[in-house]
């Protein structure tokens, strides 16, 4: 069988059902392989969405994601979606053709220093130079893309390897089936007998949810009811604890909720599970957690950081008791280990934020829509509704304010479903994440809420709605500009505008163009009678909805501790007016 046929069956082994990818002369041996065979290709419109498309694959199922591109500008294509899948622990595993190995160093067509370029951005790479190393590379690739921190890795294969053929025993590939994750580390008791010793100390303990304890929401959950702790979570482990839940503190951060980040500083034990203490979720870290620094010195509470990776002990901050150990096996060790004690003045304090700091905004004048006004209401459409009840729901976005007011505005109920660029904060990710979440899971309602700047960096992927017919229901907020950056701008460099404002197509011909359906949505009074035809539509379509541009708030400034908020009630101060800035001034450095 040809280096090609070998891939593909170590592919199958390894359980792979589908593939995104772009077609180009150096993976013709490859993808030939593909042909009337049960692994599904999805052809993107770009490398870029390629990636990013088996990313969200990965996001929305835990499984591996698999893309496949040609040498040069296809492998470059790929560097924004890897480095997103490294940053955001994605497990993804990419093929690349490569010229000829006696071409190669030759500057020859479409030759470029493929493994050099992806050293940085995967967990592993390498170039295969020789036949019989095909099935043992691409086993490495599986295993260590899936061990600790999961991540990408990029195998880069000349053309004439991809080519050869040669006998493979079947032995090989059922070698295939059998190559895992490495283990994951020893569990520490001790450590996780003081950590629960500091935890039932506590007075005011939360829960602080980061995505590596996506896989086990059943004891993030128990423990949490079992011991009365409040949870906070990232962004990308919203729906781990459920939200609808009166202990859900709901998302922190920078634009996360104002009660989730009083409740983070008030508390005297932080309880760290599965994140990495994310500069977003931190405020400036001298002022981080001051009431559990201060516990931490008289033994009654602390930081306590579990995670798998443990390069993220110490990285942002030194925890009081750190745990190396995969999310779930340590949530099961402590649970058994904390008492139920009396918190409920902490959890009326707790909810007494909730209820004085919920997210709002200040609806916009005529009856025009603003962005959170249109997430609100599809949350109240799926909630009344209960779509999340009967079927899974996955939500892509892009990058920029409707990324954050997605995740003010909607409610969310299991792990795994909200499907963005976190770390690394790629704009036009969203249309391809979409296209990734609905091929993984074709039965699922897929939403798509991007931003006009957003969209227009890859809404060329409407070609692979079309070409695939995937339901997607996809929301583009329209305000004609990069709002959050118009913002920055105005705050932090006295409303010098430069290179944010959108010259942007009319996005319901754009979609009728490739025969999806589309319609536009600029008042309040059509709003509910449009979110209900859009998301019961039988197949894709999508709604361009006018919106008056707006600050996304609360918002915690550069230098700031996490709870010195910008708040609503501080909007007209920090905007001001048409005619003259706000009076709310601000140094240092914009966010980035």
């Amino acid at each position: 069988m040809t280096g090609g046929e070998v891939i593909f069956n170590m592919l199958v082994e390894h359980g792979v059902d589908t593939v995104f990818g772009y077609s180009g002369g150096a993976v013709l041996p490859l993808i030939d392989a593909f042909h009337g065979k049960n692994i599904k290709w999805i052809t993107s419109s770009h490398e870029q969405c390629s990636g990013h498309s088996a990313a969200a694959y990965a996001k929305s199922t835990g499984k591996f994601g698999v893309a496949i591109v040609t040498s040069g500008p296809g492998l470059t294509n790929l560097v924004t979606p890897m480095q997103d899948a490294l940053t955001d622990g994605v497990p993804m595993v990419i093929f690349s053709g490569q010229v000829p190995t006696g071409a190669m160093g030759t500057d020859a067509f479409q030759e470029c220093p493929a493994t050099e370029i992806t050293r940085s951005c995967t967990k592993w790479n390498y170039v295969c130079l020789d036949f019989n190393q095909l099935p043992w590379a691409v086993n490495e690739a599986f295993r260590i893309a899936c061990s600790g921190r999961p991540g990408p890795c990029h195998i880069d294969l000349p053309k004439d390897i991809v080519s050869m053929k040669a006998k493979v025993p079947d032995a090989i590939f059922r070698k295939a089936s059998t190559a895992s994750a490495d283990a994951p580390p020893m569990l520490d008791t001790g450590a996780v007998q003081k950590a629960a010793d500091l935890i039932n100390k506590s007075k005011r303990p939360i829960l602080y949810v980061g995505q590596g304890a996506s896989h086990c929401p059943e004891i993030v959950t128990k423990l949490a009811k079992h011991a009365k702790l409040p949870v906070t979570t990232t962004c990308h482990a919203m729906g781990i604890f459920d939200e609808r839940e009166p202990l859900s503190m709901h998302m922190l951060g920078m634009h996360g909720a104002a009660y989730a980040n009083f409740a983070i500083q008030n508390a005297d034990c932080i309880i760290a599970v599965g994140s990495r203490f994310d500069d977003r979720t931190t405020g400036i870290v001298a002022k981080y957690a001051p009431k559990a620094r201060a516990a931490e010195k008289d033994g009654t509470g602390g930081i306590i950081h579990i995670n798998i990776d443990k390069s993220t002990f110490g990285k942002v901050l030194q925890p009081t008791v750190a745990v190396w150990a995969d999310a779930g096996h340590a949530l099961e060790a402590l649970e058994p280990l904390l008492t139920t004690p009396d918190r409920e003045e902490w959890l009326k304090q707790c909810q007494d934020w909730k209820t004085k700091h919920a997210f709002g905004y200040v609806k916009a004048p005529g009856g025009q829509l603003k962005t959170q006004q249109v997430i609100a209401e599809i949350n109240r459409y799926l909630q009344e509704k209960k779509v999340m009840e009967n079927k899974d729901v996955f939500v892509a976005t892009g990058v920029g304010n409707h990324q954050m007011m997605a995740c003010q505005f909607l409610r969310w109920t299991k792990p795994r479903s909200f499907i963005t660029s976190g770390s690394l904060g790629v704009m036009g990710a969203g249309l391809p994440f979409a296209v990734g979440a609905q091929v993984a899971n074709p039965d699922a309602l897929t939403i798509l809420i991007d931003g006009d700047g957003s969209f227009g960096m890859t809404n060329m992927d409407l070609q692979t709605v079309k070409r695939y017919k995937l339901p997607i229901k996809m929301a583009v907020m329209n305000d004609d500009r990069q709002q959050m950056v118009w913002i920055w701008q105005r705050l932090f460099f006295e409303g010098r505008y430069i290179s944010v404002t959108n010259d942007n197509p009319d996005f319901v011909a754009l979609a009728k163009a490739y025969d999806i359906p589309a319609v536009l949505c600029d008042n309040e009074a059509d709003l509910p009678k449009v979110i209900e035809q859009w998301l019961t539509h039988d197949g894709p379509m999508l709604v361009e909805f006018k919106i008056v541009p707006d600050i996304c708030l609360p918002m915690v400034a550069p230098g700031k501790a996490l709870d010195e908020m910008i708040m609503l009630e501080d909007r007209d101060a920090v905007l001001g007016s048409e005619e003259e800035l706000g009076s709310m001034k601000f140094e240092g450095l914009a966010p980035s």
